[in-house]
């Protein structure tokens, strides 16, 4: 990891935690780790033979999977991966970046959201959104200038990390305080009638513990 990207790693994480903020640009980027969550419901219910009808990416950076299954466990399971799916995916993005491999994580990344755009995305903002997200990254490809590849893939992978986190930590703190506007959290304790916040503390125990890892293997040991 070069000097400039170890520096851009720290910039980025405060816009990560700043930029969810501001009205309209903010929440644009938190869309990116939306729209992993969701890609993680869908693969799994085509996992266990389910149909994934669509996905909906919204404005204020939330999303839904509109999923039939067959079985209640397949439904449990559904409910269940969309944060660890986000949060390892995260964890795979930033390995991906520290041993070099930049433009095949923007291509992959671009190539995956082009098919989701593709097969499931199907409400006004959320074909938009990613419209202009493959465009940008196209671009970038084509042009295939190293610096500006890395900064994009910094970004993105900065902004998963960080996102990664801080949504099952709402999401944890939802389950206290409002359970049922826990998401995921609630929709398990709907499932299984074990409690909202048990679910919300299994999310953003793993979401934490992968983000140790990306911060202790990946990033802090590169200083």
């Amino acid at each position: 990891m070069t000097f400039l990207s170890i520096h851009l790693i720290y910039w980025f994480a405060g816009l990560a935690l700043v930029l969810p903020r501001i009205p309209v640009i903010g929440k644009w980027f938190n869309i990116i780790n939306t729209a992993i969550h969701e890609l993680g419901h869908a693969l799994i219910a085509l996992a266990l033979d389910g149909k994934v009808k669509k996905i909906e990416l919204f404005n204020d950076a939330t999303g839904v999977a509109r999923i039939s299954t067959k079985t209640k466990f397949g439904d449990f399971l559904i409910a269940l991966i969309g944060y660890p799916f986000a949060s390892f995916f995260s964890l795979f993005a930033c390995y991906l970046i520290t041993v070099g491999y930049e433009k095949g994580f923007l291509i992959g990344m671009t190539l995956l959201f082009f098919f989701m755009l593709l097969l499931w995305v199907r409400n006004i903002y959320g074909i938009i959104w990613m419209l202009v997200f493959c465009g940008i990254n196209g671009y970038l490809i084509y042009e295939n200038n190293p610096d500006y590849i890395q900064i994009a893939t910094l970004l993105y992978a900065v902004f998963l990390a960080v996102d990664a986190l801080f949504s099952t930590l709402i999401v944890f703190y939802l389950s206290i305080i409002q359970k049922e506007k826990a998401g995921d959290a609630t929709a398990l304790k709907k499932i299984t009638g074990i409690p909202a916040f048990f679910w919300g503390a299994i999310f953003s125990g793993v979401a934490g513990y992968v983000f140790y890892l990306i911060v202790s293997y990946h990033f802090a040991t590169r200083n």
